[in-house]
């Protein structure tokens, strides 16, 4: 036992040393020592162990191999939460090793044991590390519903983690205090270990003396027997060389009459093979052909969806009723988007370029548009608008774009991100606050243009990620004119000496034309970029948005989905659904009251009055259809809709029959998900 103990202690030291190789090797003598006295416990504690450090040195095979020595111990002992564990690190090291399929087939494992232990902090990290995978798959539905998933996961657990991270803290104070007194120990014992392999060294070294003379005598003797040998190998090589020669010149003969053979059939065969390769070449043509317009459509169906979560001209036209927006991608979708919001006489308005361009910018800005309108969303909740900051909105969003990300700053991971221009516009007091990442903005006013500087960092992981943005306050005048960019504009390449067009030239043109009306300025934007690049290729997605702050009051905000004067129920066991389900209804302040089966169900609709079911189909003790059923029989008018996954046809019959008013789909869409509560709960 005592032997086991030291040899996992030396393994930690070299593990706290940095040299993973050296404490592998004693690991691996400690599980050999465990294995002999049958301490199970220690060999799943030293192969997770392993399985990191094999990690850490990019040998995933290894690490793999490790957890899962790891995972089938806990098996045995059925300690669950430790097997949900296991297979994450598996999951990760797949992911890390680009096996995105068998890292998502390992984590729907994983994720059907944390459910079933209802782990919410678990499935956060599940969903985070399924939608980084279907991300990388190219499915940026499955990627952008985990991504939700997760986020939504995120905050309902919060403020536990804070308290959480406080307890560890203490902890880990007092961890790091005890491992200090650990590694003292350690130190001496390997000083002793050390003392005592020096002198094995000696007595090895001194037995090797005694060996080299020993060899050096039977070096003499073998010398005097391989002279006389030597004499008789002479005569005997030669005789065998004449021999060899002989048959040499016969072999030579015959070898050129089978040449000439071979020559001829491989001739016959090439004309063969090249009419196959032909046909096959014709066959792969055809392959590729047809890849190739599938994903032109998934791409062409990615841009209806980046269409869609980018606002609506009429939103801007509502807000400013003059402006521009001069959009144009550099691929079928784009890495750039625009953003607004307002409330209150009051507009929140950015304009971003996301990592990259073509489908994996279309990633990350529509993870932008996301949270920008999770953060002004929260922020509207807490507080009221008007004591909002520009750099509060960057400062989040960055905290927002490194947690999803899992950014944590090591070398080797990529530095996706976004460049952003923000601006929050008083109309009332006539003032604009302005944030940047890198991207600045224009100002012109009186045929002078101003130049309104942005922190030199970016949205993501960064040296100074822990900096605040600066916030800037201008005082706006009517009639002064706007302007939001990325650098898509500007850096393209072009004119008559195929050079940048440059940001000065950029600002030299918008003075030319500021007189214009702003849908005019848009046309003479376009046609100067067009004329710039000439025949060269288009670098990068292109985003220009020009406002003109006029003495206008904005449109008051009225929404659709207020239901605080009603009351839903909502029949669901899993307590993951549920939550997803009360976060979806969050924003409407409806009334939620839940049953955690069909029979509650029924028992609290005798009891109180509520103004819709939703109502889960697969239930314990009573399932919904069942449910629905005995709720007809004393109140046939009350709204049920049912909640089925996949909408399965089998389901959906079963479910009307029953008396079901209608059905909705897991997971769930939030905005027909709304729609069909309000043709109900409103009727």
């Amino acid at each position: 036992m005592e032997l086991a103990k030291t040899q996992t202690k030396i393994g930690f030291l070299y593990r706290d040393k940095g040299n993973y190789r050296q404490a592998i090797e004693w690991f691996k003598k400690a599980i050999a020592t465990n294995e002999k006295l049958g301490n199970s416990n220690a060999i799943r504690v030293l192969s997770t162990n392993i399985g990191y450090m094999y990690s850490e040195l990019n040998n995933y095979d290894e690490a793999i191999e490790s957890f899962r020595r790891s995972l089938k111990i806990n098996e045995q002992l059925n300690k669950k939460s430790d097997i949900v564990q296991d297979l994450i690190n598996i999951a990760q090291a797949q992911q890390d090793k680009q096996n995105y399929a068998e890292s998502n087939n390992t984590l729907n494992r994983a994720q059907a044991l944390a459910q079933e232990m209802n782990e919410l902090n678990t499935l956060k990290t599940i969903f985070g590390m399924l939608a980084e995978n279907y991300e990388k798959l190219g499915k940026p539905d499955k990627a952008k519903e985990y991504f939700d998933m997760a986020a939504s996961l995120r905050s309902h657990i919060q403020k536990e983690e804070i308290k959480r991270y406080e307890d560890q803290t203490r902890k880990a104070e007092a961890e790091v205090y005890a491992r200090e007194n650990e590694k003292k120990k350690l130190s001496e014992e390997l000083n002793r270990v050390y003392t005592e392999k020096e002198l094995t060294l000696r007595l090895l070294e001194q037995e090797k003396e005694l060996r080299d003379l020993r060899e050096k005598e039977f070096q003499a003797k073998e010398k005097l027997q391989k002279a006389r040998q030597q004499t008789t190998n002479i005569i005997l090589a030669s005789l065998v060389l004449i021999i060899i020669l002989i048959l040499l010149f016969v072999i030579v003969i015959f070898k050129q009459l089978q040449r000439i053979k071979h020559t001829n059939e491989m001739l016959s065969e090439s004309h063969r093979q090249i009419a196959e390769q032909k046909q096959e070449i014709e066959n792969q043509h055809a392959i590729v052909s047809a890849q190739k317009k599938k994903l032109t459509d998934s791409i062409l169906y990615a841009q209806r969806i980046q269409n869609a979560v980018l606002p609506p001209r009429y939103v801007f036209e509502k807000i400013f009723p003059q402006h521009f927006i001069l959009f144009k991608p550099r691929d079928i979708v784009s890495g750039d988007f625009y953003w607004i919001s307002s409330k209150d006489n009051i507009a929140v308005i950015a304009v971003a370029d996301c990592t990259g361009h073509g489908v994996p910018g279309a990633f990350m800005s529509m993870l932008g548009i996301a949270f920008l309108n999770e953060i002004v969303s929260k922020m509207t909740i807490n507080r009221h608008i008007v004591t909002f900051h520009a750099s509060e909105i960057l400062n989040e969003l960055r905290n927002y774009v490194i947690q999803s990300l899992h950014q944590t700053g090591r070398p080797t991971e990529s530095k996706d991100g976004m460049d952003i221009a923000l601006c929050i516009i008083d109309f009332e007091s006539k003032t604009m606050q302005f944030a940047g990442a890198h991207n600045p903005a224009y100002l012109i006013r009186n045929g002078e243009l101003q130049i309104i500087e942005a922190d030199r960092m970016p949205i993501g992981i960064y040296k100074t990620d822990n900096k605040s943005f600066t916030n800037r306050e201008i005082k706006l005048e009517y009639n002064d004119q706007i302007y939001l960019f990325s650098d898509g504009y500007y850096d393209q390449i072009g004119g008559p000496k195929r050079t940048k067009m440059m940001s000065v030239n950029f600002r030299n043109f918008l003075l030319e034309i500021a007189q214009q009306p702003m849908s005019e300025q848009q046309k003479l934007l376009d046609e100067y970029f067009e004329s710039w690049k000439g025949n060269n290729e288009q670098l990068d997605d292109v985003l220009v948005v020009g406002l003109k702050f006029t003495q206008h009051i904005l449109p008051s905000e009225t929404s659709e989905f207020q239901w605080d004067s009603k009351t839903i129920l909502i029949a669901e066991d899993v307590d993951i659904n549920y939550f997803l389900l009360a976060e979806a209804l969050k924003k409407t302040k409806a009334n939620i009251v839940r049953a955690v089966n069909g029979k509650e169900a029924v028992e609290l609709t005798q009891k109180q009055h509520f103004d819709l079911i939703l109502m889960d189909i697969r239930m314990p003790e009573m399932d919904g259809i069942e449910a629905t059923r005995e709720i007809r029989k004393f109140n046939p008018t009350i709204p049920i809709v049912a909640q089925t996954a996949f909408g399965d046809e089998n389901d959906i019959q079963r479910i009307m029959a029953a008396g079901c008013n209608d059905h909705i789909t897991k997971p769930i869409n939030l905005r027909t998900f709304l729609s069909v509560i309000k043709k109900y709960i409103n009727a």
